[in-house]
């Protein structure tokens, strides 16, 4: 919000006009805009006589500004500090003396005042850049905003790149896991299909269960434990002679 003329807004003008100067007599302080302080100047001219000596303004150095000062428009900024002997700069100078910060500061700006330590007053601070303006003491001893650096094109450009190259690598991630899920897939279905498929044949007999069998069939007394008899033994081989197997599915 800028700040308005005390004098307008006491005159009731049809039009308030923005506060360029400020009037100090005693502790107590006017902000009026520059018509109002040609006029009461001209009366207090009137009052003290008009041969006094001109305010001499002494050269302070540099100032840079950057942001927008709340309360303030650019222009009764930049006078305000005029009138203190300061002159405005767009750039870190080497008589820079300071660096006025408000909202939404240039990046490049606080680099410049970062690098050459350059004293910052926060104008965001409440009250802060009006207080300055009414004692007419500048003093940097706010720490210098937190801003984002401008990025370059070469940043633009090394930010396309990591992105496409991280494109890349998520797709053939992708593609390496596609692979990796169908090869498990087919490793489960094929040791299903055993599973199913050796479920679903009959038991394999021993040699001692086909003996066994094979006995109980011809009639020969025989255990279902224990030590087979040597002469059933001999008695199976002889009669299976150039048989590999004895087709049965009887399990003793």
């Amino acid at each position: 919000m800028t700040v308005l003329c005390m004098g307008c807004k006491k005159k009731e003008q049809p039009e308030d006009r923005a506060a360029t100067t400020v009037i100090v007599a005693g502790r107590q302080v006017w902000d009026v805009c520059a018509e109002h302080a040609e006029r009461f100047g001209a009366q207090l001219a009137d009052v003290f006589g008009s041969d006094g000596l001109e305010a001499m303004v002494e050269s302070k150095g540099s100032v840079a500004i950057t942001g927008t000062i709340p309360g303030y428009d650019a222009d009764t900024a930049r006078l305000a500090l005029e009138n203190s002997g300061y002159r405005i700069v767009g750039h870190v100078e080497e008589d820079t003396a300071l660096i006025i910060c408000g909202i939404r500061p240039a990046p490049h700006k606080v680099k410049e005042a970062e690098e050459a330590a350059i004293p910052c007053l926060d104008a965001t601070r409440a009250g802060a850049f009006r207080e300055a303006v009414t004692s007419g003491q500048w003093i940097g001893q706010d720490p210098l905003p937190a801003v984002a650096q401008k990025k370059t094109a070469e940043d633009v450009q090394a930010q396309v790149e990591a992105e496409e190259k991280w494109r890349l690598e998520k797709n053939r991630r992708l593609a390496e896991s596609s692979v990796r899920w169908a090869e498990e897939r087919r490793e489960k279905e094929q040791q299903e299909i055993h599973r199913i498929v050796k479920q679903s044949q009959p038991p394999q007999m021993t040699e001692a269960q086909k003996i066994r069998a094979w006995a109980k069939a011809q009639g020969f007394k025989v255990s279902d434990r224990g030590v087979i008899p040597s002469a059933i033994r001999e008695a199976y081989r002889h009669a299976h002679a150039g048989q590999e197997s004895l087709d049965m599915d009887v399990a003793s």
